[in-house]
Formats: structure tokens, sequence, C-alpha cells
């Protein structure tokens, strides 16, 4: 199983760090889907891209109200782990024994190989991350122009931003070093002030 692909599933929503209030889904490009989708494609014969689409987006939206729960240490309530179980329910799996290399490989295998088995692979990468990893190191980006999901491996779980090639950290930092240094100029109310004032101290003078 691909225990990351529920990750880039969440984050083919897609934001622009800047500010810019740019957003693409990355499920509507033909491009990624297929990369995204390329090691079940030979379980999905005859199976639209328009259906594959449509249940990615709801798979990532259950997963996503899940996590946005997790993140910020809410319970999850009853409605979404039904809509997460129902999904597991649709690809149960079999073992299977086979010669690996010199050794062997034992595998679970999906018994009805399909767009149910496909959704449930990379719901079950969720459900182990939750029950065997440590939710508690799943964090959203700092960033709010990002909101990207990441799992914190750092060691005391202290990271803010998120990785990848988005750089917010970085961005945060300049955006944080100019608003120290950002001139103070008195607002145009002050500034009357001031003048009438100095006009003021001009006629007596």
């Amino acid at each position: 199983m691909d225990d990351q692909a529920w990750l880039e599933l969440l984050n083919s929503d897609w934001h622009d760090y800047r500010g810019s209030g740019l957003r693409r889904d990355l499920i509507d490009d033909p491009a990624w889907l297929e990369r995204f989708v390329k090691p079940w494609r030979p379980a999905l014969p005859g199976v639209p891209d328009g259906t594959i689409r449509a249940a990615l987006k709801g798979l990532r939206r259950t997963i996503r109200a899940m996590v946005d729960r997790v993140a910020a240490g809410r319970d999850i309530p009853a409605r979404l782990w039904s809509e997460l179980n129902a999904i597991l329910a649709e690809s149960p799996f079999v073992r299977r024994l086979e010669r690996s290399g010199p050794g062997y490989a034992f595998l679970l295998v999906p018994r009805n190989p399909g767009l149910g088995a496909m959704l449930g692979e990379i719901a079950s990468g969720f459900g182990e991350m939750l029950a065997r990893g440590e939710p508690a190191r799943i964090k959203i980006c700092d960033n709010r122009d990002c909101r990207w999901v990441f799992y914190d491996r750092s060691k005391n779980r202290s990271r803010r931003w998120c990785e990848g090639n988005t750089g917010c950290g970085n961005l945060m930092k300049v955006r944080r070093f100019r608003a120290r240094h950002k001139p103070r100029h008195p607002t145009p109310a002050v500034r009357g002030v001031c003048l009438a004032r100095k006009a003021e101290k001009d006629e007596r003078g």
C-alpha cells in the first residue's frame, strides 16, 4: 500500500502560498491525474476519468474534514467515521504469499480490483497513520494562504511550515522582517492635528 497517497490527495487542492488568492484543483489536471492513478490503472479498465475524479474528490473531502479536526485537537464526528469505513468496506483484501527474489513476500491483495480498491487503498494509508502512527504529528501549514497538510517528523514536533517547494518558512520570515521594519507613518488624522498645532504656533511666533 502507498501510505503517502492520502497526503498527496489532500494537497491536490492547491492554494498559492504567496497570497495571490489563486487556487487550482490538481485532480482536474489530466497529467496529474494520470500520474496519481498509475499504480491502479490496470485495475480501472473502462472507468471514465470523470468518475475517477469525482470519487477522488469525495474521498479528499472526507479525509480533509478528519485531518482538520485531528490537527485542531477536536473529536471526529461519527458521520466522518462512517464515510471512511464505507470506503474501506468497498475494498476487501485477501492475503497472498509470493516469492520475492531469494525470499518471500506476504501481500494484501484487493479481492475485487477497481475503483473501490483504489479508494480503499488510499483510505487505508490514512487509517494506518491514525492507528499506528502519531496523529499529533499531522500539521496544517501556519501560512493561511497555503494550508498544506504535512506530517511533522521533527524530533520535538515543532515544525509550523510545510515541506516541499512552496518555501512557506522563508516567506513567513520575510513577512515578519518587513512587518518589524515597516516605516511608521502618521495617519492623516494625526498629521492634520500636527499641522494645526504648527500653524497655531507660527501665528503666536
